[in-house]
């Protein structure tokens, strides 16, 4: 298994395996998400971006899963000291390459990206009980903060 920084040679690839996430989220969870297409312009656009990356799990020349992270700042407010952090915007496995530390290898490189942007720490949102659970596990040794949980909801 190799992990890699995507590069815009990937984007079929990446799109792909985008199509598949976002018709498995379409078929979990309908009143949120809806099945698409992935044109390419997703991917591209991270890759090209400064602020944001992707890096892929690779296994016999095959993109099995993959981590978008993106550089963030807390907005001004008065109560809140600035600083910067990581945001994971994506983690996708295939399913045949699920419960095989995937994920944790993804999350080490995003953990990794963060480190040498002196960014302060790696948030995450997550949406379902099985995602819960997944980072539950693996929180103390990545040192995650989760600072949401979607099944709250805020009126």
């Amino acid at each position: 298994m190799k992990i890699k920084l995507a590069t815009l040679n990937d984007i079929e690839s990446i799109s792909l395996l985008n199509h598949e996430f976002w018709c498995y989220n379409a078929d979990l969870q309908h009143e949120y998400y809806k099945k698409a297409k992935e044109s390419g312009d997703y991917p591209k656009n991270v890759i090209i971006n400064e602020d944001s990356d992707i890096f892929l799990a690779v296994e016999n020349d095959k993109i099995v899963g993959l981590i978008h992270v993106r550089e963030s700042q807390i907005l001004p407010y008065a109560s809140i000291v600035q600083h910067k952090y990581a945001e994971v915007i994506d983690l996708i496995v295939t399913e045949t390459y699920k419960r095989k530390c995937i994920g944790s290898l993804l999350i080490n490189a995003a953990k990794k990206w963060s480190k040498l942007r002196n960014l302060d720490y790696l948030e995450l949102f997550y949406q379902m009980p099985k995602v819960k659970l997944f980072f539950m596990n693996i929180m103390l040794s990545i040192q995650f903060r989760i600072l949401c949980d979607t099944k709250y909801k805020y009126t």
